[in-house]
């Protein structure tokens, strides 16, 4: 870590040499030890985005080209109009260095600053989501720990503020091992006059700056830029950024900042959350064309002789900072004083342009306001990994045992078998909106009280598929997170994202995130899907064994549901039925969980994506839906077409009698038309009574339907057409299966 020395102390900081002489030429003099350090955290990759900036301008401008969008990428949080009224808000952060450090507290804390985040559009936080990713559990205690208090910290920070988690993913590789991955993500629901009372970061001379919430302390100093680095470049001293929650504290802070942005009086509002007050102050005064002049003695702190350093470097939890109107001052502190929120008035803004920090009548900190919230670019080289080749030529093995042996080991893999562990820590039922809980549809579904709307997210990312391909992959990603809430009967109005990826300063791993922007990018604009904010978590990778995690584009989509029969779940209904599959299967088993659970290898053909069938298959499930003949709806992911059949027989106790013969009009070979995991399917249950007019719809939007089967009242799945046997499996086998391996992993 390179080192500066300031009036004779030696302080270690992230910046290179030439972002210290440029710090040194602009200011004309060499900064306090205060400035380095503010400088250091706002110009971390964390804070700064100097890597990504260039590679996230691919997005369209969300506010420009899409006239429901209301904000966009740059802000706290996206915001869409979802008609009647109403706004919605939604954002997704990563907390993974902490995490990786103190699971319960990274997590936890994770969780508070996703929420505040989403508290500045001036909605109220509504759902929380939760993408996590581990090393494989089993016979992993460090996996297994990592695992347990993660999931624990999110738990109870999330049941003790009152918003249920509606969703979320786990996916277990080994190339998480040494670098799990904890996403979090915030939904917040109001009126779009609500939002326009929102803050908006245009400020008058002489507006009064509050300090509102928790304490300053001495946790969580350097926590950016302990971000930006990789875990093996730190020691036990970095055990500090980590900071701890209070979610006690977060509820108040809730409910008081509501009714002081509805007041009319809050003109900017930040919470501190990354980069702690210098972050906040800096970015409230940059974005806003102010200076500011701050008495820092009168910040409140919770531990005894804290220095200029580490006051404007702590990210202790819990804390918002509010630009006040001046005729507004005591009507807010009076909103404070009565949710008994701690507050303290440490400044007021003028028309300096300069930030100016006064410790007593030492002044600490003069910086141009915009200085530190504009940092440099840096233009990152890109490589191809030359690995690739040899992973993508590798051929599928025969299979080593029979079929319905290999069905019954994938459905108790932990990427495929049950979550039901970990939503069952989550109060996923508080507040009275969810109508599909977790475990019963592919996405979660909340019901906007005050209308016949419904709200529908989910969110994920198939880091296997994009470590072969990390363009088709990414795509492929928003083609089944998107599937999810189609799945559910909503039409996707928005995307978020979370790109987690190695070290940026190494070329294939850039290379990796390019490429997953340029995918997400092109098939955003094609399918018309705003991206509405996102986020960048680099140098995830292990320096030491030279191993980075698989990438991870992690993808968080909302959509809307009008009425409430026009929701549709997973499980079967009805025996008799018909069992429909839209959508080709293709010799596409490279990154699939067959490979991987079987013959454990990573390479093969990953999926690909066609944007043109993509859309064709949507229009024809909206068409079906219109005309009331969907009954259940399930979208094809890891394991292949059987799994997917077999997790919707769970819940009725259904059983299916299947014939694959028609359907494999590409003559593959059994496991390969089983088990490809082909992304954009989706299987569906219809009355017999329609199937001739589906039929001729799906050839007026040119796609492939063909019927699988039936459903029968027995818990038995009976597949004939296959080239090698006839499979006869148990469903009560299987559910025992499913439901049992987290469980057991967690000694439970």
């Amino acid at each position: 870590m390179p080192k500066v020395k300031v009036n004779g102390d030696e302080l270690k900081i992230d910046l290179t040499e030439p972002e210290v002489k440029w710090i040194k030429d602009t200011l004309e003099r060499d900064p306090t030890i205060t400035e380095f350090g503010m400088f250091d955290v706002m110009w971390s990759e964390h804070c700064s985005y100097k890597s990504s900036r260039p590679k996230l301008k691919l997005f369209e401008d969300a506010e420009k080209n899409y006239d429901y969008v209301l904000a966009g990428p740059g802000q706290d949080a996206g915001v869409i109009d979802i008609g009647e009224g109403y706004a919605l808000a939604f954002r997704i952060e990563s907390h993974n260095h902490p995490s990786a450090i103190e699971p319960y507290h990274g997590a936890a804390t994770g969780i508070g600053g996703i929420i505040r985040d989403v508290l500045c559009m001036g909605v109220r936080p509504i759902a929380l989501l939760d993408p996590l990713r581990f090393g494989i559990l089993k016979n992993n205690p460090h996996s297994q720990w990592l695992f347990k208090y993660v999931v624990k910290g999110i738990a109870d920070y999330g049941n003790c503020t009152g918003i249920p988690t509606i969703g979320g993913e786990v996916e277990f590789d080994k190339s998480f091992e040494g670098n799990c991955l904890v996403n979090v993500a915030c939904i917040g629901l109001g009126s779009v006059e609500d939002f326009k009372h929102a803050p908006s970061r245009a400020y008058n001379p002489g507006d009064y700056i509050i300090l509102m919430g928790g304490s300053t302390g001495r946790d969580g100093i350097h926590g950016v830029t302990f971000a930006s680095r990789t875990l093996t470049d730190m020691s036990e001293a970095d055990r500090p950024a980590v900071q701890i929650g209070d979610p006690f504290t977060k509820k108040m802070i809730i409910e008081a900042t509501i009714e002081a942005i509805k007041t009319g009086y809050v003109r900017g509002l930040k919470d501190l959350g990354g980069g702690g007050i210098s972050c906040a102050l800096s970015e409230l005064t940059g974005d806003g064309g102010t200076g500011a002049k701050i008495e820092m003695r009168k910040i409140f702190t919770r531990e005894p002789g804290m220095t200029s350093y580490e006051i404007m470097l702590s990210e202790s939890q819990e804390r918002m900072a509010f630009i006040v109107k001046p005729e507004g001052l005591e009507k807010i502190l009076e909103i404070f004083r009565k949710f008994e929120m701690a507050h303290a008035v440490i400044g007021r803004t003028d028309d300096s342009k300069v930030l100016k920090i006064y410790d007593g009548d030492n002044l600490v900190v003069s910086l141009p306001s915009i200085a530190l919230s504009e940092s440099p670019i840096i233009d990152r080289e890109e490589k191809r990994p030359e690995i690739l080749d040899d992973l993508i030529s590798q051929k599928t093995p025969e299979p080593s045992s029979n079929l319905e042996e290999i069905i019954y080991k994938l459905i108790a893999s932990e990427n495929i078998c049950s979550k039901e562990w970990v939503y069952r820590q989550y109060d996923h039922e508080v507040g009275v909106r969810s109508v599909v809980k977790c475990g019963t549809g592919d996405s979660g579904v909340l019901r906007i009280i005050g209308t016949n709307k419904f709200l529908a997210s989910s969110v994920g990312a198939n880091s296997k598929h994009c470590f072969l391909d990390p363009y088709e992959g990414a795509k492929g990603g928003l083609v089944e997170v998107c599937g999810n809430v189609i799945a559910n009967g909503a039409r996707p109005k928005a995307m978020v994202n979370c790109c987690n990826f190695g070290n940026p300063e190494i070329p294939e791993s850039f290379w990796y995130f390019a490429n997953s922007v340029k995918g997400m990018a092109d098939f955003c604009k094609e399918l018309r899907i705003p991206v509405v904010g996102g986020n960048v978590s680099f140098y995830n990778e292990d320096e030491v064994n030279k191993t980075a995690i698989k990438p991870a584009p992690v993808i968080m989509i909302v959509g809307i549901i009008d009425g409430v029969e026009n929701i549709i779940t997973l499980p079967f209904k009805n025996v008799g039925n018909d069992i429909l599959i839209i959508g080709e299967t293709e010799n596409e088993l490279g990154g699939s969980e067959y490979h991987s659970v079987l013959y454990d290898i990573e390479g093969g053909l990953p999926p690909k994506v066609d944007e043109k069938k993509i859309k064709a298959r949507w229009d024809f499930i909206f068409e079906l839906y219109e005309k009331e003949m969907i009954k259940a709806n399930h979208d094809v992911n890891k394991g292949g077409i059987i799994i997917s059949i077999a997790e919707m027989c769970f819940k009725n106790k259904l059983g299916a009698d299947l014939d694959l013969n028609s359907y494999n009009d590409k003559n593959l070979r059994d496991d390969k038309l089983l088990f490809s995991e082909s992304v954009g399917r989706f299987i569906i249950e219809t009355a017999p009574k329609d199937f001739e007019e589906i039929m001729i719809l799906a050839e007026k939007f040119k796609i492939i339907v063909k019927k699988l089967g039936v459903i029968i009242n027995r818990p038995k799945i009976n597949i004939k057409g296959l080239k090698s046997q006839e499979i006869k499996l148990n469903v009560d086998k299987m559910k025992d299966l499913y439901d049992s391996t987290i469980p057991k992993l967690m000694d439970i």
